[in-house]
């Protein structure tokens, strides 16, 4: 912004210029046009006055005809000052001198007149002579123009009242006179005075706005300098301080107004200062301490979740190859519960595990367009089986499309619904899954028509541990735990969660996030892949011959593993680390199949063990990677070499699905 612009200064000069400016203009204007007007009529008047003594001094020659009497009345009234043309007319409007120039409009209102004008004046009853006289000056025309101006003047002989009784005696006119003023002179006059006005009011005008810049530059000069030193102390120097020579006490004041207001502002920001710097300080320490709880904390997650799940999974293999030796009912039931206590079990550190590593923010979502028919596929074959069990509907309405999303995050999230619907659905209810597309987002809503949720509980579901107070539908309502990881994922994948729900007339959980028109990239998801129909009904294919590379560093797993693999009938080699695969292979041994623990300790990983068997047998081997890290990162390292991932604890029927999917699928290529 220019500051000239808007300076005191200059509003003081505007302030003073204007009213002047106004003032002097419109009193000029007024005596300009009043001198002016007093020009035009002095000059009309005085053309009047020449036309009628012409036309006095003519009445002898036009009478007598008299034409070298008339031209010399003629030439002499030429000489009077601004007297361009005069014209003599006989009565019949004939010419018979003329002297000097007409204008060209004006001899053409002559040749008017010349035919316009009658013979004789009419008749008019004048009582007096006086009324006669003022009846011919109104008879008398009058034109102007740009150059001048034209006056036509009858002569009319003086009457004498012979008969004091003859009051309508008949007045004859003679003839006529006519006289053209030019008006050169006056127009220089008026050039002349407006010249002299001009020069007059910027010499006024100047000398005003002089006087006013000397009067005003005593208070805006000091102002300037104060506006100068509130710019340069708000800009931070406020060491800057105001010293003004000045008779106004206002700007004294303020000056030293501004001075105590600068050393208090640098006080305050030297005490600030110090304050920022050590708060900073301890704010920095307090990061530093957060970072190593973070970074503790994230260690310990990833060391729980990986010890936590190895005997677990190992326990789940024991109770498989358990059920399979013992033949009892009673011992069954017994191998049943305890394999349900494990599942609770497993289940229970998967969702705490899970809400530790939310809050912990050591989840990264890998975004990506994820493919909801597939996903809803999934779905639904993971719930069936409970629905049926339960003699609930479960409908998916399908849906071709894609959305921008995790696939295993957004899958989680489902899942957790789904249950949670199942979980308070009355038999012979209905729980519904639907996606549709609004403009440019995917709306996923799971329906139910169970026990619904009230007002006051539906500001608490989504708190971890917290549980409809419903005992008679599901003995085993789980934790209290899905919806608060469905809670923390939404805000954490930056989708939008919404729940319309009443007391016993359902409850309806809608998920919106955005829409994708195509796929980018595919990652592998964590879980088993679907099998054909004609392998999911033969179940019990035979595994006999199969060899199978086992590896892991959990002695405890190792032996449950190839314990429950040996029982399948498979030829199994079990190494606990990278050094004893290699020993294996150069002893000669080949597989058909390796599965290995992700971490194997030092640094060495399931895709090294892969590689280098791989590498040596110069053949692509089927593979599964097991790991008790659910981190996203692991599943992205697996999904970008290809592999399938399974998370401990994995149940020994999932795991032997994918054996044999997997070897299914590399005899069809090799046949192929």
């Amino acid at each position: 912004m220019n500051r000239n612009k808007y300076s005191i200064h200059l509003q003081v000069a505007w302030l003073t210029l204007v009213p002047m400016l106004v003032m002097t203009v419109s009193l000029e204007a007024f005596f300009l046009h009043t001198r002016f007007s007093d020009l035009d009529h002095g000059l009309l008047e005085r053309g009047k006055l020449i036309a009628r003594q012409l036309a006095s001094s003519s009445e002898y020659g036009v009478f007598s005809n008299n034409q070298t009497f008339l031209q010399n009345i003629a030439n002499g009234v030429l000489q009077q000052p601004d007297v361009r043309g005069v014209a003599i007319l006989n009565a019949a409007s004939e010419p018979m001198i003329e002297a000097g120039e007409f204008t060209n409009s004006f001899t053409n209102a002559r040749v008017d007149a010349t035919t316009a004008v009658p013979g004789s004046i009419t008749q008019t009853k004048l009582m007096r002579s006086r009324e006669v006289k003022d009846s011919v000056n109104l008879l008398t025309p009058i034109r102007h123009n740009h150059e001048g101006l034209w006056i036509y003047q009858p002569i009319i002989p003086a009457q004498v009242m012979v008969d004091e009784f003859d009051t309508n005696p008949a007045i004859q006119q003679v003839g006529a006179v006519i006289v053209e003023m030019s008006n050169v002179q006056t127009q220089k006059l008026k050039i002349q005075m407006l010249s002299f006005a001009f020069i007059a009011t910027v010499l006024f005008l100047g000398c005003s706005l002089y006087l006013a810049y000397l009067a005003s530059r005593s208070i805006t000069k000091p102002i300037r300098n104060l506006s100068d030193a509130i710019e340069t102390i708000g800009k931070g120097n406020l060491e800057t301080r105001v010293s003004l020579l000045t008779h106004v006490s206002e700007l004294d004041t303020l000056s030293h107004g501004i001075n105590d207001m600068a050393e208090k502002l640098q006080k305050e920001r030297t005490f600030l200062q110090q304050r920022v710097g050590e708060a900073t300080q301890a704010l920095r320490e307090k990061m530093e301490e957060a970072e190593r709880t973070s970074h503790d904390k994230s260690h310990f997650l990833a060391v729980a979740s990986h010890d936590l799940r190895q005997p677990i999974h190992a326990l789940g293999l024991y109770i498989a190859e358990l059920r399979r030796k013992i033949t009892g009912a009673e011992q069954l039931h017994l191998v049943g519960q305890v394999e349900h206590s494990v599942d609770a079990i497993s289940t229970l550190i998967n969702a705490l595990l899970d809400i530790s590593k939310l809050d912990a923010g050591v989840v990264v979502p890998q975004k990506q367009a994820c493919d909801i028919s597939a996903l809803l596929e999934r779905v639904t074959t993971d719930f069936q089986m409970l629905a049926r069990i339960k003699n609930i509907r479960l409908v998916v309405r399908p849906f071709h499309g894609y959305a921008v999303s995790d696939p295993v995050l957004l899958e989680r999230i489902l899942m957790n619904l789904v249950s949670n619907a199942l979980r308070y659905t009355h038999p012979n209810g209905i729980v519904l899954i639907a996606c549709r597309r609004r403009g440019n987002r995917l709306r996923i809503e799971v329906r139910d028509n169970g026990i619904g949720i009230s007002k006051a509980d539906q500001a608490n579901i989504f708190r971890e541990f917290f549980q409809l107070m419903q005992p008679q539908l599901d003995t085993q309502k789980g934790l209290g735990l899905g919806l608060a990881i469905v809670d923390r994922l939404v805000k954490l994948l930056e989708h939008r969660i919404e729940l319309r729900s009443a007391p016993n007339k359902g409850s309806t959980f809608a998920l919106e996030l955005p829409a994708a028109s195509a796929p980018i990239a595919h990652f592998a998801i964590a879980g088993l892949p679907a099998l054909p129909a004609s392998e999911q009904a033969t179940e019990s294919t035979s595994l006999a011959g199969k060899r199978l590379l086992i590896v892991d560093d959990d002695a405890l797993v190792l032996e449950s593993t190839t314990a429950i693999l040996n029982s399948w009938g498979c030829k199994v080699s079990a190494a606990a680390s990278l050094e004893a695969v290699q020993k294996l292979l150069v002893d000669g041994a080949a597989w058909d199949l390796i599965i290995s623990d992700y971490q194997l300790g030092n640094d060495v990983t399931g895709l090294d063990v892969i590689e280098t068997v791989r590498q040596h047998l110069n053949k692509v081997i089927p593979c599964i990677l097991i790991s008790g890290d659910t981190s996203p990162a692991v599943l992205k390292l697996a999904s970008v070499a290809g592999h399938h991932l399974l998370h401990k604890p994995v149940k020994p029927a999932k795991l032997r699905s994918l054996v044999l999917y997997l070897l299914e699928e590399e005899e069809f290529n090799v046949r192929g």
